[in-house]
């Protein structure tokens, strides 16, 4: 399964790892178990990019909207009179994130599927971290003039995963259901800075 995941993860779109899976899931002589992890892989990323990705030239990830808008939720905090509101828009964004506390119904009940679904995870928070890098305007200040050393770079988004996956779910006291995502995050961030 540890092969699978690294060529499936290679692949840096939705549409090459939905061709991906099709043509890997076409191989005759292949065991059972590879079959359901195809399955559920085929799952993860329907969730994350909609249905049929291979077939639409734009893909919008759901995990990185969901992101942005608890990103959103937590700058503009407003007090008390619409933390109702505030806290639907933090229970949509976990289900999209596919926080398991937070869906309706299970994706699956597969014993191997909370690890496919940290490895999806942690492909989205590499994905995030990786733009936020690279990004002119993430890395500057002063209307893109003046550039920013990595140092703070990296501390910036330590601040922001801290905001959005720390405080924000403390404000609705829903740290132990959002733990799970804000570790396999603040490792994924932890690896990409030591490299």
């Amino acid at each position: 399964m540890e092969d699978l995941l690294k060529r499936y993860y290679a692949h840096p779109t939705a549409r090459e790892r939905a061709l991906f899976l099709a043509e890997y899931a076409a191989e005759p002589a292949l065991a059972a178990e590879e079959r359901e992890t195809i399955e559920l892989l085929s799952r993860l990323l329907t969730a994350r990019f909609g249905a049929r990705p291979e077939r639409r030239q734009t893909v919008s990830d759901r995990f990185l909207t969901a992101f942005m808008d608890l990103r959103v939720t937590y700058a503009r905090d407003s007090g008390f009179l619409s933390r109702g509101k505030q806290k639907k828009e933090v229970l949509r964004a976990f289900a999209a994130l596919l926080l398991p506390d937070f869906l309706i119904e299970p994706i699956s009940e597969n014993p191997r599927f909370p690890a496919l679904l940290s490895a999806e995870w942690r492909d989205f928070a590499d994905t995030l971290f990786r733009s936020c890098l690279r990004d002119p305007a993430y890395r500057s200040r002063v209307f893109g003039l003046v550039p920013v050393p990595e140092e703070m770079i990296v501390r910036r988004l330590r601040e922001e995963l801290h905001q959005i996956m720390t405080e924000l779910p403390a404000r609705f006291s829903l740290q132990r259901e959002s733990s799970v995502l804000r570790a396999v995050m603040e490792e994924s961030l932890s690896a990409l800075t030591a490299s």
